[in-house]
């Protein structure tokens, strides 16, 4: 079997918010045919902020390299990847997001091929079920993209829109929006009084809300710093958090570690590092719980599965990073069904919207918080003729 071209898209479909203008979304797709007629689809997981041309941009390049090889090779079509391009060994979003989208796509080749779902290839399943949580509830938990929550009794009523829902894990981040419901995204030092509490009074709400039984995820995205993640850590410790997501910026390992000495809370990070060599501070010095990779961006199944290991000798679990198209979603599951170190799976309020949804054949949803993986050949996920219509495709052979 060999390759014969690859279809890059680039998929302009806005999500839905309670303002005239819509959210940006372009899931980015790499389509990889070959001679026998098998095709595969992969994901780069860069479809929302800043930078989705850059991964598209990336997987042209790349794809270049990969004509007339064969599909199977997987481990050997990274390396070249990662060794024969001079920027590979440089890393970063934009590298690894294209060889990510390119290996996951051979990766459903492989299964195709062989007539097996992924995670049979990944070894098999080590669970039949997936336990998940609802995934930012900042935005409210429905299938309607909302500005902001901004009462303690709006962020008390999606947690417990969650739970009815079937979950019994939740996740939100309590300081994107101000009272007055404007976007707050960054912090720098010392927070105020006013700050401080607010945040608490919206995990209280929560906790009070939900009872002791449901898990609250605490996600920070970085726009807190050590200083004020580490103030508002004390604050949050009462509550039972299950852990607390990127607490700072995941540039500077050593600083995870200083938040991990001072609070008693699981700690999670991931989505923003990339392959082997940059978790490996991370594992050293033990300062995370759990990681997230996004098998979109962190170098695709294949070093996926690697950093999985790496994280299992630690005693580190697991959950994939999923905020993207369901064919992020099916590859995710295929992941952490096989990988024996599976916390918990990220269901993002994207999933819920029918502008993502429609734009695969397979709508995969969870049941009383848990999913199934997928059985169908390879990642077992298809675009559908509404998606190729929106498309920007490049065409590499």
């Amino acid at each position: 079997m060999k390759i014969t071209d690859v279809e890059v898209l680039l998929i302009d479909h806005p999500l839905p918010t309670d303002r005239e203008a819509p959210r940006p979304w372009k899931p980015l797709i790499v389509k990889i045919n070959t001679d026998e007629g098998i095709y595969g689809l992969g994901e780069i997981g860069m479809a929302y902020g800043y930078g989705a041309t850059a991964g598209w941009g990336m997987a042209k390049d790349l794809a270049k390299m990969i004509i007339g090889k064969d599909p199977m090779n997987t481990e050997r079509i990274w390396e070249d990847m990662m060794k024969k391009t001079f920027w590979g060994q440089g890393g970063g979003t934009a590298i690894f997001g294209g060889m990510s989208g390119i290996d996951m796509a051979l990766w459903d080749i492989k299964g195709k091929a062989l007539g097996v779902p992924l995670y049979k290839l990944l070894g098999g399943k080590c669970r039949d079920k997936l336990r998940c949580y609802a995934s930012q509830i900042q935005f409210g938990w429905n299938d309607r993209q909302r500005d902001s929550l901004a009462t303690t009794e709006e962020y008390a009523q999606a947690a417990k829109d969650a739970v009815a829902d079937g979950y019994d894990a939740i996740k939100v981040d309590v300081l994107i929006w101000s009272k007055n419901r404007d976007k707050m995204e960054s912090y720098i030092g010392l927070l105020p009084y006013d700050v401080t509490q607010m945040a608490e009074s919206r995990i209280a709400a929560i906790r009070e809300a939900v009872g002791p039984a449901v898990d609250i995820i605490i996600e920070c995205h970085s726009f807190t710093d050590t200083v004020n993640a580490i103030q508002l850590g004390r604050l949050y410790e009462k509550y039972n958090i299950m852990f607390i997501e990127e607490v700072n910026t995941p540039l500077n390992p050593s600083l995870t570690k200083s938040f991990k000495d001072k609070i008693d809370i699981p700690v999670a990070a991931g989505e923003r590092i990339y392959s082997r060599w940059g978790y490996l501070p991370f594992f050293n010095d033990r300062s995370l719980d759990v990681i997230q990779p996004d098998l979109g961006t962190c170098g695709g199944i294949s070093e996926g599965k690697k950093i999985a290991e790496m994280a299992h000798i630690h005693d580190i679990t697991v959950q994939a990073h999923v905020c993207g198209s369901p064919i992020a979603k099916a590859a995710a599951l295929h992941y952490e069904t096989a990988i024996p170190n599976f916390c918990i799976h990220e269901h993002h309020r994207n999933a819920l919207f029918k502008e993502n949804i429609e734009l695969c054949i397979y709508d995969y949803q969870p049941k009383d918080g848990y999913y199934t993986v997928p059985e169908l050949p390879g990642i077992g996920q298809d675009l559908t003729d509404k998606a190729y219509s929106l498309a920007s495709k490049v065409v590499i052979q």
